[in-house]
Formats: structure tokens, sequence, C-alpha cells
């Protein structure tokens, strides 16, 4: 039931503003007319929701003193088809983007013990720009489902993002079974056309005001006072209380557009520039590591920089420095391509990719090429490449973490650049960076889907290219 994802939450929480909307319905027309479309309007948000004329026997799901939103149910062709939409308070949530708003909506989808599809994850997803809300854009997705197992296909599931000034909203569809192409036509019309928002819209840039009051909130109290001239780039917000800040801004937009060049994804208006805190010194680096980490200097010594919700963090100095691209991959594929999913394996290697050359990797792939590496099966469900633990050295006193860092690498090398991979490459950064962390289930699924090979049969083809390598 729709009730086990998002939703169940939303009933907890939601705002009053949902408790009286204007509600107009005409299921079927007895002059054998047009059907007419059913429409919610949501004066106090802004919004105006109209489900598709298709829709038949359609029923909703209020009942007085239920303000848990609005919800449906109807027949689509030869489906049957829920539909709910449910807002959320942005300040209660950390919703920034109309991103963060599917992404929970998904995770509720799929988490325990109430989660429908534990290794759900989106075959495609769009950013839809429109007239959606305070952002003038809403984030799409959608795949198909499965019973509790992982095993037989029952439905597909689609979910709308969007964001407005003080809440966020979604849009979730569940039709069992799997819809037709024709009838998923209709569905994602619906989602793509069927919401109107007229209200304020956001700027992108981020006024002074808001970006000085970002530094004191999460910059060191010791820095307050020497936050220097505000800089914005095209795609970056540079907070900094160093002299070097339009120079790393510039850095940062050719790091971005490697990353770009390599991941391909398209620009879309209305993205809030991505904030980075330049510190003068180490010290005040780590400062400010250590606060927004909750944790001691002497482990954010350990850290040159580092990428986390939106912002990217590091001190002044060498531009070239391979951290910031490293780390400036990590914030845009959980700020723009939005794939934080896979596992610190994918994440890392498509990070430590960028900022390291063929050469770097040539130790580990003599280690895949003689079969001494970490096996496949066994890599992807580490859960932290960095964990320290008593086996992080090996017998000959190697550290695994960075030779795992180098092998997660070399299997971004292998599938972006081998005769047997490059084709199907980006194909196959999307589906694994929408699985769960760690889910071999949804990993394997991912990974047949788009090369027609199982694991298993990937980590033979790795070894062959590192033997011709």
């Amino acid at each position: 039931m729709l009730s086990h994802s998002f939703f169940a939450l939303a009933r907890l929480t939601l705002v009053a503003v949902l408790a009286a909307p204007s509600l107009c319905a005409q299921a079927s027309n007895p002059e054998g007319g047009p059907r007419k479309a059913i429409s919610k309007n949501l004066p106090d948000l802004g919004l105006v929701i109209t489900l598709p004329a298709q829709l038949t026997d359609v029923t909703s799901g209020e009942k007085p003193g239920n303000q848990s939103g609005a919800s449906w149910k109807g027949k689509l062709g030869g489906c049957d088809v829920e539909i709910a939409l449910s807002v959320l308070p942005n300040t209660d949530f950390g919703f920034l983007e109309p991103e963060d708003v599917s992404d929970h909506a998904l995770e509720q989808f799929r988490s325990p013990p109430e989660g429908t599809d534990p290794s759900f994850a989106y075959e495609k997803s769009e950013l839809v720009s429109g007239s959606f809300g305070w952002a003038p854009y809403a984030a799409l997705g959608w795949g198909p489902f499965r019973v509790q197992d992982g095993t037989k296909m029952v439905g597909k599931y689609y979910t709308l993002g969007g964001l407005l000034e003080k809440h966020g909203y979604c849009l979730e569809v569940v039709a069992r079974p799997a819809p037709t192409d024709a009838d998923e036509a209709v569905v994602l019309e619906f989602l793509k056309r069927g919401v109107v928002y007229n209200g304020k819209t956001r700027g992108s840039q981020w006024t002074d005001d808001e970006a000085k009051a970002r530094w004191l909130k999460d910059a060191p109290p010791a820095t307050h006072k020497k936050l220097k001239k505000i800089l914005r780039s095209k795609h970056y917000l540079v907070l900094t209380n160093s002299d070097g800040g339009q120079r790393f801004a510039d850095r940062m937009e050719e790091c971005y557009a490697a990353i770009q060049k390599t991941y391909p994804f398209p620009e879309v208006a209305g993205r809030m520039l991505m904030p980075i805190f330049l510190f003068r010194t180490s010290d005040e680096y780590f400062a400010f590591y250590a606060k927004a980490f909750e944790t001691t200097v002497e482990e954010a010594r350990e850290s040159a920089g580092v990428a986390s919700g939106d912002f990217y963090a590091t001190w002044f100095e060498a531009a070239g420095d391979t951290v910031h691209i490293h780390e400036a991959t990590h914030q845009i594929f959980d700020n723009r391509l939005r794939l934080s999913g896979g596992g610190s394996w994918f994440q890392e290697g498509v990070a430590e990719y960028m900022a390291t050359k063929r050469n770097d990797r040539n130790e580990a792939a003599r280690a895949v090429k003689n079969k001494k590496h970490t096996p496949l099966a066994e890599f992807i469900r580490i859960e932290d490449l960095l964990a320290a633990d008593p086996s992080r050295e090996d017998k000959k006193g190697e550290d695994k973490a960075a030779t795992h860092y180098a092998l997660a690498a070399l299997l971004i090398e292998f599938l972006r650049e081998s005769e047997w991979g490059k084709n199907k490459f980006q194909e196959w950064v999307h589906a694994i960076g929408y699985v769960p962390d760690n889910n071999s289930i949804a990993i394997e699924r991912a990974t047949q889907a788009v090369y027609h090979a199982s694991l298993s049969e990937l980590e033979m083809q790795w070894i062959e290219y590192c033997k011709k390598r």
C-alpha cells in the first residue's frame, strides 16, 4: 500500500494548510462527452493539482479530520493506481532542493520495516523545469518495484518532488501491475504537467545577506569578522577569509568542467550555486571540520578537504592539489548528478578516478591481473573504504584503505575506457548511483540490466582488461 511509504510518516507531521482545500471532480460524463479531470486547489500553498482525465473509477482517500494530504485511487488501463500528495516543513526535514524531497520519499518507500521494496532504485530520473514552486523545477524519478525479497516485479513507482518556500511537497504514484508504455506516458505527463504553482520564486545566486548568514552559521567564531568579499562564479558561491578566493573559484570551475565532461549532466536553470568554504589557514579549516562533524580537531587534521551536503570546505594552498577535484566530484554527485547511492566503493571510485592518473593505478591493476585483489562481490559490501579497524593493515604492512581507493578508481577506469564497458558506462553510473548503499541484490540487478552480465562475469572481463593494460 502507498501508506507504507513517505506518507506513513507524513500523517504525523503534515501542516494544517491541507485541511480544507477545494476539490472538484467528475468521474464520468453521463452525456458521453469528455471526462472532466479532477483538480485539487491548495491556495495557501499556491498549488493546483489536476489528475489525468484518463483515470477512471476515481475515489478520494480523504476523510473528515484527516490532514494527511490528498490521495486518490483509480484505474488506468489495466492498472490499479494510487496517487498521494503530501507536504512537509523544510525546517523539520532539511529540504533545500526539490531532489531532497523526492529522495526522502524514495528512502521511505524502500526502508524497513514499512518499506515496499528495500532494493528499489530509480530506473530513470530527470529534472523538470517549470512552475513547480519556490524552486522553478521539480525532481522526477520512476522504476519497477518488487516484493520484499527483491524477486518478483509487481508494479511501478513514480515520485515528483517540489520545493516551496517553507515546505517540500511530493506526489507519489503506484501502479499495479506495471503499466503499458502508453499508460506510463499518461502518468509521466500528469507528473510533468499536472502541478501548477502560482507564487514567489527564489533566486539561485544567493543574496549577500543569505551568504553572510551561512558564513556566520557554519564558520568558526574566530573567522566571523574576517569574511572577504562574497564571490560568485558560474556554479559556486565562495565564502572565504583568504585573499585567494578568485583564483580558487577559477580552479573549481575547471574541476567542474572536467567532472561534467567525464560524467555528463545537464544544466538546469534555478539550481542554487554550490557553497565553498575556503579558509586562510589549516587550523581554521580543522576548527570548521570539528564543528561541522562534531568531532575532535585531532581527527580533523587527517582531512585536507571535505564535501558534505551542499558544501565543499578546505583551506587555501596549491590550487592544483588533487583533493579539490576529488571532493568536487563528491559535491557534484550529491548536488548535480544526485547519484549518492551504490556505496563507498562507487562514490570513492568515481572521485578517485578524477583525482588520479593511469599510472597511479598500476599497482592495483597488477593485483587484479594476478587475482590478488579483494573480490568484487566482497568489495561492493565494504561500507567505508576509510574505516579504521584492526585489519586495515595486512601482513605486509600495506594500507588497505589506500589500496581499495586505487582499486575503486581502477574499476571506474575499466568500465569507462575498455572496449567492453565504455559504451554503457554512463548508463551504469546512473544505475548504480541510484541503488541503496552496498545492496548486493540491487547492484547485481543494475549491472545485469545495463551490461547483460553478472558481477562475476564483469569481474572476469576486468581481470582480462588488466592483463592487457
